[in-house]
């Protein structure tokens, strides 16, 4: 029925103007580092140039990178802003600091900045396991016990963590 082509046909051709445009609408969505906001910007053009049935611009990897540097510029994005807030979103729901660093891996966080965002003590550790314990009410019965520090070392606790946040919920 409708037309794939018809939702980018409003864009006749990528300039930096419409790429800053879809970056801005994206941006009021979504929270980017730099990195995941050249990835959606580079997907947009391979998209709109397969639709199109025509050539990527020769210089749209420039354009994306003026784009993202003016979008940067702009305080639009910041990847530290973003490393912090998804850590204290992350360390509420009851994750490790190794999950945490996997996830910040994965949204595009410079190695640097994880470091620095994901430092953490063992009584923040046995906060967010006490968290996951109760949310998942692990803990409850004794003859599970095994199986609950399985689902603790695996969520990325290590076992000392673990073991000690399973006691204080029997107690």
């Amino acid at each position: 029925m409708s037309d794939p082509s018809a939702k980018t046909s409003l864009v006749r051709r990528i300039s930096e103007q419409s790429l800053g445009n879809v970056a801005l609408h994206y941006l009021r969505r979504y929270s980017a580092t730099r990195k995941g906001l050249t990835q959606v910007l580079s997907r947009r053009v391979k998209r709109h140039a397969r639709l199109k049935k025509i050539e990527a611009p020769a210089d749209a990897a420039a354009m994306i990178d003026r784009v993202v540097e003016r979008m940067v510029k702009s305080g639009y994005v910041d990847d530290r802003r973003l490393a912090e807030n998804k850590h204290a979103s992350l360390r509420r729901q009851g994750k490790s600091v190794r999950a945490i660093r996997l996830k910040l891996r994965v949204k595009g966080v410079p190695a640097e900045l994880i470091a620095e965002t994901t430092r953490s003590t063992v009584e923040d550790e046995l906060e967010a396991a006490s968290t996951l314990v109760r949310k998942k009410k692990l803990g409850t019965r004794p003859e599970r016990r095994q199986k609950d520090l399985g689902v603790l070392v695996r969520a990325g606790f290590s076992y000392d963590v673990a073991k000690r946040s399973l006691a204080a919920a029997v107690s």
